[in-house]
């Protein structure tokens, strides 16, 4: 919950319209459904220009305005009767609003422009109050890292009034490098020299006159990146203000990304090792047991032969064979089961060094194989943009979904589909079985150890995405995974920002 906010020197700290102080100060002593009331009514000046905002769905607004409404409501109830946690409800549904609709915001700047003004008005609270709810809401940590922080310099470009916003950081060959931009034109030359000194842990003084104003982020020793701002000509004090309050999330976002790349990084290590493992497994259970197992068939049989010739007159010949014959059926039982723990590893393997396309295709073809269905395979879009982790989890989810319907559904027909597009990757395994009650086997399974469906849901949050498992007695069952799209930050230095 926000408290009570106090400009820092250098920011102005707005002043309300007459009618929306006197009627904050008229209602600061009045009843609790009086002071909502009166909030209610000026928090919908807000509202009326969000609703101006562009957006695919309007069932959008209707949310954050809804969430909005039930955090100022929440402010006036806890706080205390006066004016100021009036204003203080205000400001966190304002935040609320930005924040909920801080994609469609940024696609039009003209209106957040706007709301970001009459918040001011309305409030008496400058925009850094606004800028310090926007700015370090813990909601960007939701979103992928590119995403958050395009929001953010959006964000502190309109807030802040800036011209232009820029996140740099040093590439491999330790030259320094725009990561991000936003407002007008390109990164000047002016803003990569400041950044080199804020990135090289150098305190630059950037007060005064000059346009330019910058700040690192993360570590000061050893700072992650430096944001770089470019002030308009006249609004420059108190611009680094906005700035600071830009900076945690940044790093958080920041720190974020190269935890996730450093998992990419041991998870591919972990799979070339895994790999390595598993066909050398694959290799001893075909050259070794199931070798071993056949030799032991044949000279079974042989031998049967013979004690059939030579007991051919003794009254327990039948018996004798019989006994051989149980024996040779365990033997090619067992033969049967080394040779699916052998194409389970090969399976496992051709998870882990095949190209997407390929290894989804091999494990559909097992699948066929071992139960006369025939999936229909649907795959569109790019699959270079799915990252080396995501093709692992999909597989192992399309692997894991495969040997559930096999083993349990008695379904006919099976249908997989992969779907990507820029923004992510969408994926579904759909069979006509005989279906679940799905909280039920979830509870049987894991109190028996057995932890697929579980394993599912994990693997899929872990990369921030969202797995559903959709299922009812009689069928059909669907499982659907939804990947955003990721890529670590430093391969966008491939796309570096122009220079103007």
């Amino acid at each position: 919950m926000a408290s009570q906010w106090n400009a820092p020197k250098g920011v102005s700290t707005g002043t309300p319209t007459k009618r929306t102080a006197h009627t904050l100060r008229r209602t600061a002593g009045a009843a609790p459904a009086a002071r909502r009331r009166a909030v209610l009514l000026e928090l919908s000046r807000l509202e009326r220009l969000f609703e101006q905002v562009k957006r695919p769905d309007a069932r959008v607004f209707v949310r954050a305005r809804k969430g909005a409404r039930a955090r100022a409501m929440e402010v006036l109830e806890h706080g205390g009767a006066g004016a100021e946690n009036s204003r203080t409800a205000l400001l966190v549904a304002a935040a609320e609003l930005f924040g909920a609709l801080r994609t469609e915001l940024v696609s039009s700047p003209t209106h957040a422009a706007r709301a970001a003004h009459e918040f001011e008005v309305i409030t008496g609270l400058p925009r850094l109050a606004l800028a310090r709810e926007v700015l370090r809401a813990p909601e960007l940590l939701t979103l992928l890292p590119t995403t958050a922080i395009e929001s953010q310099l959006e964000m502190l470009v309109v807030l802040a009034q800036l011209r232009s916003a820029s996140l740099w950081i040093f590439d491999d060959a330790e030259h320094v490098t725009c990561l991000r931009h936003a407002g007008d034109g390109g990164p000047s030359r002016g803003a990569k020299e400041l950044a080199g000194r804020l990135l090289a842990g150098e305190r630059t003084e950037t007060r005064g006159r000059r346009l330019l104003l910058g700040a690192p982020v993360g570590r000061w020793q050893q700072p992650l990146a430096a944001l770089v701002g470019s002030a308009r000509p006249g609004i420059r004090e108190g611009r680094d203000w906005f700035l600071t309050e830009a900076v945690p999330m940044l790093g958080a976002v920041l720190e974020r990304d190269a935890l996730l790349a450093g998992n990419a990084a041991s998870e591919r290590a972990l799979v070339e090792s895994s790999e390595r493992k598993l066909t050398r497994l694959g290799f001893d259970l075909h050259d070794g047991p199931i070798q071993d197992v056949a030799v032991i068939g044949e000279d079974l049989r042989l031998f049967r032969d013979q004690l059939d010739v030579v007991t051919r007159k003794s009254r327990h010949h039948a018996l004798m064979l019989g006994r051989l014959d149980d024996l040779d059926a365990q033997l090619a039982a067992l033969d049967d089961d080394l040779r699916r723990i052998s194409n389970e590893v090969r399976a496992a393997s051709v998870l882990l060094n095949r190209p997407f396309a390929r290894a989804l295709g091999d494990v559909t073809r097992s699948f066929a194989v071992r139960t006369t269905i025939e999936p229909r395979v649907r795959v569109s879009g790019d699959l270079s943009l799915v990252s080396g982790s995501q093709q692992i989890a999909l597989l192992n989810i399309v692997h894991e979904a495969l040997t559930n319907v096999r083993e349990h559904s008695h379904a006919t027909d099976v249908e997989v589909r992969v779907s990507v597009n820029e923004q992510g990757v969408e994926a579904q395994v759909t069979d006509n079985g005989c279906g679940f009650d799905l909280e039920a086997t979830l509870m049987r399974a894991a109190q028996r150890g057995r932890l697929g469906l579980i394993a599912m849901h994990e693997r899929v949050r872990l990369l921030g995405g969202q797995c559903r498992i959709d299922s009812r007695p009689g069928g059909p069952t669907v499982v659907s995974v939804a990947l955003e799209r990721w890529e670590p930050l430093i391969e966008e230095l491939r796309r570096p920002c122009p220079e103007t």
